[in-house]
């Protein structure tokens, strides 16, 4: 696995080998590379190159590392390539914390592994590998990512909440439901007539801003301030979209007024509001921010 580091990261999932308790559970983050060892070299790459249109992100003197968007991998070994001999299909590598202690644990309940760890070197693609064969016979690889990469460095919780307080929560729910399209995920009465509604919504960020920042979008975006401590904002990819938000919103009971206006920080506004006070900030970015937004994300955990 020779190739530059690129940050990436899948959501984890646990990975039971056999009848491992649950304290010997490794977890999974996903499939972040793919080899392929075959005697059609120069097709393949060609194939991945100018038909799929992958970036090439190394080129090795026995293999060619092809970029995929998310930080992963697809690497083509040349049939001359001694080290991966083994190879009988493409291999699949599974992204894990720790490559030692995974393979440990899959030793353990008898699954063999081929060869030693792998340590990378500066250029490799990961920190450390090891394949293994598992019971469908077919070679698999355990992989590692550096600390500084999403995929070595996990969040310290599972999943971010934003609680909001609204008077009329059927309301609420036809906004956020109807108007932005998020779909319910759990709804709830308690005996005491206590309601509440969950929404699934990703991607996701935190934006903090100072008070002096909080005064200067209000200004910018409403020519006032609404005396708020939060708000929403949804990002979409033009002006069109933007438009037919907004009328989305409205037929589902949001107040939007009319005018989209250009921030100092050259994005394309438009305040709503949103039962219960909220204010929710419908904008569009630059081609540029975009760009590396879109990048970035593709980066975080799904």
């Amino acid at each position: 696995m020779h190739q530059r580091t690129h940050p990436h990261a899948q959501q984890a999932v646990p990975l039971t080998a056999g009848n491992a308790s649950p304290e010997e559970t490794m977890r999974v983050h996903g499939m972040a590379w793919v080899g392929s060892r075959t005697p059609r070299f120069d097709s393949m790459r060609s194939f991945l190159a100018d038909v799929v249109g992958l970036p090439v992100g190394l080129d090795q003197p026995g293999a060619v590392v092809f970029d995929l968007p998310d930080g992963d991998a697809f690497e083509v070994f040349k049939p001359a390539d001694t080290e991966h001999s083994f190879f009988e299909h493409p291999v699949a590598g599974l992204l894990v914390d720790d490559v030692r202690a995974a393979r440990e644990e899959l030793e353990a309940h008898g699954v063999a592994f081929i060869g030693d760890v792998h340590v990378g070197v500066e250029t490799s693609w990961a920190t450390e590998w090891s394949h293994f064969r598992a019971p469908d016979g077919h070679v698999y690889v355990l992989v590692s990512r550096p600390a500084a990469h999403p995929g070595g460095s996990r969040r310290a919780f599972d999943e971010l909440r934003i609680c909001l307080r609204v008077p009329d929560l059927d309301a609420a729910v036809r906004t956020y439901r109807d108007g932005l399209g998020l779909p319910v995920v759990d709804e709830w009465t308690h005996p005491g007539g206590q309601r509440g509604v969950l929404f699934a919504v990703a991607p996701a960020a935190i934006e903090l801003f100072d008070e002096a920042q909080w005064d200067f979008v209000d200004d910018a975006e409403t020519g006032t301030r609404h005396g708020r401590d939060h708000a929403l904002r949804v990002e979409v990819g033009d002006e069109a979209e933007l438009r037919a938000l907004a009328a989305r919103l409205a037929a589902a009971g949001a107040a939007v007024g009319d005018e989209v206006v250009d921030t100092p920080w050259e994005q394309r506004c438009l305040r709503v509001g949103l039962p219960g006070d909220e204010q929710l900030t419908l904008f569009t970015l630059p081609d540029e921010e975009r760009r590396v937004r879109r990048a970035a994300r593709r980066l975080l955990p799904r």
